[in-house]
């Protein structure tokens, strides 16, 4: 039941096919009408239902063109014998047939502006084909040419192409508007700016003191250029079509000046110079547009990893702190509460080698207790949440530490940072501390100064921290830095930063720049 079903009901693109196999002669007949010395549109018609037309039904398109030339041809008396008739009918739709299926119809599922080139290519070898067939055919009909051998064949071929120039890119325009994906009409007419071109050739050959009547042509052809170029091909083909109409108007008077072949050389020249253009600029702007979506998924997406990053970053934050509470509540009172009890029992003890040996272990527990606090401090830096950024910076721990190194050490804050997030709070502290560290241990001129920089912007605050020394030029791997280059740059990253690293002066030798959005402020993690 289904076989039967599917047999008597056709499925809608063979339906389709029967309005193109209908309207083929007609067309065909109408632009043969429409052609002149310097085109055959037909020809254009040919190569352009070819490429549309599965290949299936080229044998209906085949019958339904020579059916229609034979009529022509025989109500025109073009030929004196039938064999002429029959090879003139037949031989070129053959041509273009073969030359489409040879090299043209591949990457037919492609865009058609990377078909358009090849279809242009096809269209000019079938051309010079079919001109030899026919340039044959003519000499063995009656040996009489219109013209010399060789301007017959110019002739010829460049008549085919010059449709083809003109034919091909409409039938594909008018292929893809019946697409559900097509170009708005406004966006097709370029605004209304097709028409500029024929306007120019038109208002242009009208003015009655223009001596030189191929002018009005020659500058029409300057805002078909500009069409393909701002608007891409489709605009460019529509304006070709209309100023190709427009040239019938002052075909004459160019002909005066210009034959036939000089006319065919431009149309075809021109015209595909137009096109090509238009792919072009159609192809860059595609790619251009491609390229910038790239670019905002690539900068979402850095976006996105910044904020893990930040977001990571707080929370390891907020677990070092916990952990630094936890050993410091729990394990530092013991050994707090383990010292006690040994002083009690090293006083009560009376024998000497006992009390000396319970004041070790006690030496011991101290030492404990401070590489415990060592410990503590490196989770979390306990002077940041009992004086704040502004003042760990100026008169904390690493402050102390180049003072005992006999360091000249300065440091001046712009802004309010002790209201920064924690996290950014934390590593900008962890960062200044493995600088001035650095400077301690491998020399810095005796000099360290730090200044940081919070300026309140719209939406947020720009960050700027810069530590710097007076040791001139650093003779440092900058491919393979030490770790505690890494671990600067490593906590930079870690919040969003950029930090750059000056070998060559210290004014200043480290710089950290950063954007910190108002949500941080608010207490959301960054």
């Amino acid at each position: 039941m289904s076989k039967l079903a599917i047999e008597a009901h056709p499925t809608p693109r063979r339906r389709i096919l029967w309005p193109w196999l209908a309207l083929y002669p007609i067309a065909w007949a109408a632009l043969f009408a429409g052609s002149s010395i310097y085109w055959f549109l037909p020809a254009g018609l040919r190569l352009g239902a070819l490429w549309l037309l599965p290949r299936r039904a080229w044998w209906m398109l085949a019958l339904v063109e020579w059916l229609g030339i034979l009529a022509l041809s025989l109500a025109r008396g073009a030929f004196q014998s039938l064999p002429g008739l029959v090879s003139s009918t037949v031989l070129p739709w053959c041509i273009y047939a073969l030359v489409l299926r040879g090299i043209g119809r591949h990457g037919r599922e492609r865009p058609t502006r990377e078909v358009l080139p090849r279809l242009l290519a096809t269209g000019l070898l079938a051309a010079i084909f079919t001109t030899v067939a026919l340039t044959a055919i003519d000499l063995n009909d009656d040996g009489v040419l219109p013209a010399s051998l060789a301007a017959t064949l110019v002739s010829y071929a460049l008549g085919d192409f010059a449709g083809i120039v003109i034919m091909v890119p409409l039938l594909l325009v008018l292929h893809d508007q019946a697409r559900p994906s097509r170009l708005p009409w406004r966006a097709l007419l370029a605004d209304g700016l097709v028409l500029v071109p024929l306007a120019v050739a038109l208002g242009l050959s009208a003015l009655p003191a223009l001596e030189a009547p191929v002018y009005p042509l020659l500058l029409s052809l300057f805002p078909a250029f500009g069409l393909a170029y701002r608007f891409g091909w489709r605009p460019a083909t529509v304006a070709l079509g209309l100023l190709s109409i427009g040239v019938h108007a002052i075909a004459e008077p160019v002909a005066q000046l210009w034959g036939p072949g000089q006319m065919q050389l431009l149309v075809a020249v021109i015209g595909s110079a137009v096109l090509l253009l238009g792919v072009a600029s159609e192809t860059q702007q595609q790619q251009r547009s491609e390229l910038s979506a790239t670019v905002q998924a690539l900068s979402m997406r850095g976006t996105q990893l910044v904020e893990a990053a930040n977001r990571i970053a707080s929370l390891q934050e907020q677990e070092r702190r916990r952990i630094g509470a936890e050993l410091h509540d729990q394990i530092g009172q013991d050994m707090t509460a383990i010292a006690t009890r040994l002083r009690v029992v090293e006083r009560t003890a009376v024998d000497p080698d006992v009390r000396d040996g319970l004041a070790s272990i006690r030496a011991l527990v101290n030492d404990a207790h401070a590489h415990l606090r060592e410990v503590i401090n490196s989770l979390h830096p306990a002077v940041l949440d009992r004086f704040g950024l502004a003042r760990a910076l100026a008169e904390g721990p690493f402050a102390e530490m180049l003072a005992d190194h006999d360091i000249d050490y300065s440091c001046q804050i712009d802004g309010d940072v002790d209201a920064l997030p924690d996290n950014i709070a934390s590593a900008l502290y962890r960062i200044c501390q493995e600088a001035t560290t650095n400077c301690a241990k491998h020399g810095c001129g005796q000099r360290v100064y730090i200044h940081l920089t919070l300026l309140p912007r719209v939406g947020g605050a720009e960050l700027a921290l810069q530590i710097g020394d007076y040791a001139g030029r650093l003779d440092i791997d900058t491919q393979h830095p030490g770790r505690g280059l890494l671990n600067i740059r490593d906590r930079a990253d870690a919040i969003g930063a950029r930090y750059d690293f000056n070998a060559e002066s210290g004014s200043p030798r480290h710089a950290v720049q950063m954007w910190v959005p108002q949500a941080a402020f608010a207490g959301v993690p960054s």
